[in-house]
């Protein structure tokens, strides 16, 4: 639940109609006003009880205002408040009170979250009893963290958290890091599992795109993405025909620039059997090598030509291919038929080729690394 509060001045805000009762077509309600009283400081809190009708359009209205000077003698007004209405008065005015004591008035428009007095105190004693700490999670505890982390990623004022964060020992943030990195990684193979068939190459590339960091995983040396839809040349000289690798990635320590072209889960790897149990590979799988070394070929070529006007902190010394297509664990099925991938992609020096399925296995891989990590941390010595 939140309050919003609207300077109107120097010293004056105004708070959110306070909805006290209610019915189809009428409603009573307080507007809150905060002030700066210097006589009384502790007195920050005026306002005016309002009755209003609903209009056709569904819109509150106030009701006209009548001057009560004009009262006849042995007339009056009389306003009855319910118990359970003046019990909500009072509650949501305690609110503003605390809001003017602790930041008094602040200029424009500002939300403020309420939480529960009790929370702070009883998560001090969840924090200091061990025994209340593991009662917490069994209860369903993970939920409610599962909730405010949600309304921090949805916090408008991000400076507030960051400056609470600082009190968190760097042994915390880095399990909070961790667990988040895992989370994280966990949602990729779910997204994994859920695209298996996807035959879209954009989506692929938009994928990768997001998380670069997956690919990289293949490589034993340090890389980063240079730049993805990046154009290599092969322009002719009606400025037709250009080459648009998917991606390039640069090795962080030599500079030296990666190609790699993306395709899909589902191209085909091998064709028909072409005698006593060899396979061809498919057309897709060959034209797609062919495709990646073509454009290896203009860009070594026009290398030099299409960096000379940049800044670029890249080299290009007989650059390496990578080729992510296909799912091996789908389509190969059988020992003949990998002994036939295995035999055609291990002769290719040029073109890495790795398959979609391989390439999740390695992610998969990082998710047992850092769920033992986090186990033997737990183990007593």
């Amino acid at each position: 639940m939140s309050i919003k509060i609207e300077s109107t001045s120097l010293k004056s805000a105004k708070g959110e109609d306070i909805e006290l009762r209610v019915t189809k077509s009428t409603r009573l309600v307080f507007r809150p006003e905060i002030v700066t009283n210097i006589k009384k400081p502790k007195a920050s809190i005026r306002g005016t009880f309002i009755f209003q009708k609903k209009k056709i359009s569904g819109d509150w209205e106030d009701y006209k205002t009548f001057n009560l000077s004009r009262l006849k003698d042995s007339e009056g007004i009389k306003l009855e408040i319910k118990s359970g209405e003046l019990y909500n008065l009072i509650t949501k005015l305690d609110e503003y009170y605390q809001i003017y004591e602790k930041y008094g008035i602040i200029p424009g428009t500002k939300e403020f979250i309420v939480s529960d007095k009790n929370i702070a105190e009883i998560i001090s004693q969840i924090s200091s009893e061990p025994s209340l700490k593991e009662s917490f999670f069994q209860s369903g505890g993970v939920d409610l963290i599962i909730d405010i982390m949600q309304l921090i990623s949805e916090a408008k004022y991000p400076d507030v958290i960051i400056e609470k964060l600082k009190y968190l020992s760097v042994d915390s943030l880095e399990t909070i890091h961790t667990l988040l990195g895992i989370t994280k990684i966990y949602r990729l193979l779910e997204l994994w599992q859920v695209n298996i068939d996807n035959a879209d190459e954009e989506f692929w590339q938009k994928f990768f795109k997001k998380h670069p960091w997956v690919i990289s995983q293949v490589f034993s040396y340090p890389v980063v993405l240079f730049k993805d839809k990046a154009y290599i040349g092969g322009k002719s000289i009606s400025n037709k025909g250009g080459n648009i690798i998917d991606f390039l990635y640069k090795n962080r320590l030599t500079d030296n620039l990666i190609l790699v072209e993306i395709k899909t889960p589902t191209t085909k790897l091998l064709s028909k059997e072409y005698r006593n149990n060899i396979y061809s590979v498919s057309t897709d799988l060959s034209g797609a090598i062919n495709q990646i070394l073509n454009y290896k070929d203009c860009f070594q070529k026009e290398y030099n030509q299409l960096t000379s006007n940049t800044s670029s902190t890249s080299e290009l010394f007989n650059p390496k291919c990578l080729l992510i297509v296909g799912n091996q664990k789908k389509e190969i099925i059988n020992k003949n038929l990998r002994r036939s991938f295995e035999l055609y992609r291990s002769e290719m020096k040029s073109v890495e080729i790795i398959t979609f399925d391989e390439l999740f296995e390695k992610v998969k891989f990082i998710v047992n690394m850092f769920q033992e990590s986090r186990e033997d941390d737990f183990i007593s010595p």
